[in-house]
């Protein structure tokens, strides 16, 4: 059986997380004081505890549906997913029961690992060569091999409390802020805006994780792009690295690298994907050391 610990890619993303997760206990230990005053480690000890809710096979299910959209596969669909998953499976040293196949209804090429055990293709997907749909399926079972989703996963979870503050804190700033508009005189219109600026610095010192979100974000794409190169790489020593190629080459072909370079930087800056060429240069790299 192939084991395989945690990518760099993946403890750096988990690290990244620490500022909004320490943000996350904060705003729970807050709400804890106000229920359980007199012992103020309960709630946020909780919080920590309940981080093991990812590691749940229902919960990938949930996500799959509610959150992405996913549906299962038809007995079609099925007929031409199972037979290429478990030779991925059987390449990788893994029961192929262990992952759940599903479906995103779209038009573009597309594939995701979601959780431990969701492996997802676009109806789009369905129509690739079955050998490149198979490299396909290994990329994303590399991602599962790897930990990464299991990994971004639980830092979405421990980020909840956070996010959902600084969101709400938005909501109720824009409210303030047109209600000022909407009462039209000089000192309703100034009030809200004071108003906004006060309960933008109670957020701040709540949840100080957003001052670092011009750092943190490229710092999070640039951990993707890398999770993305080593998933490839798993890939490969699979056995799938020349069909990998002819899909990254095919892509190549249909423009999808000059549209990125159309994007400007930043955008690359914050991209979730590396360049086709920058994948088919590290998979053609054979003195590139093994993970």
């Amino acid at each position: 059986m192939r084991r395989r610990r945690f990518d760099l890619s993946a403890v750096f993303e988990l690290l990244l997380g620490v500022p909004t997760v320490l943000s996350s206990l904060l705003i729970v230990g807050l709400v804890g004081r106000a229920f359980a005053p007199d012992e103020l480690w309960l709630f946020p000890v909780l919080w920590l505890v309940s981080g093991a809710i990812v590691f749940l096979p229902a919960v990938d299910r949930v996500l799959a549906v509610l959150a992405l959209n996913l549906r299962g596969p038809t007995n079609k669909e099925r007929a031409v997913l199972e037979p290429l998953l478990e030779e991925v499976c059987g390449a990788a040293g893994v029961a192929p029961q262990r992952y759940w196949l599903r479906i995103e209804n779209s038009k573009e090429i597309n594939a995701m690992a979601v959780g431990g055990h969701v492996v997802a293709v676009s109806t789009a997907a369905l129509a690739l060569p079955p050998r490149h749909l198979e490299a396909v399926l290994a990329h994303e079972v590399g991602h599962h091999l790897a930990g990464h989703t299991r990994i971004s996963l639980l830092r979405w979870w421990y980020e909840l409390p956070a996010r959902a503050a600084v969101r709400l804190t938005l909501l109720v700033g824009l409210g303030i802020f047109l209600a000022g508009r909407k009462i039209g005189t000089k000192l309703a219109y100034v009030a809200s805006v004071l108003l906004v600026v006060a309960l933008a610095a109670v957020a701040v010192v709540a949840s100080p994780w957003v001052l670092l979100v011009p750092v943190i974000a490229p710092l999070l794409a640039l951990s993707s792009r890398r999770s993305e190169l080593y998933a490839d790489r798993i890939s490969a020593e699979l056995g799938y690295g020349p069909m990998l190629l002819e899909v990254l080459q095919r892509w190549v072909r249909q423009g999808y690298d000059e549209r990125r370079a159309r994007a400007g930087i930043r955008a690359r800056m914050l991209a979730s994907h590396p360049s086709c060429a920058q994948r088919i240069s590290r998979l053609h790299d054979k003195k590139a050391p093994r993970p």
